[in-house]
């Protein structure tokens, strides 16, 4: 499914999963673009980081409207789910 205009995706890398201990955003933007370049950063890293692709809401807190779209985990073999319905699912 392709993203809409509106929609905008982040993707963040995390040190084997722990977002405490080190993380950083890869890249913001379209969807497409940003799986490609996660899955490109993903490959970088050598397994070392897991990547986190969230579809977030614009005028939203990050926090309470993130929604994890997939997750590339890192060799430690980490799984992440999304924790909670986004506004679409909700309505």
């Amino acid at each position: 499914m392709s993203s809409t205009p509106s929609d905008l995706y982040c993707a963040q890398a995390f040190h084997h999963g722990e977002r405490e201990h080190h993380s950083y955003v890869v890249v913001i933007g379209h969807k497409e673009q940003v799986q490609a370049l996660a899955r490109t950063e993903h490959a970088r890293q050598f397994g070392e980081y897991g990547i986190a692709l969230y579809r977030v809401e614009l005028d939203a807190p990050m926090q309470e409207h993130l929604h994890l779209v997939s997750y590339l985990g890192s060799n430690m073999g980490e799984r992440w789910i999304d924790s909670q319905p986004s506004s679409r699912q909700a309505a």
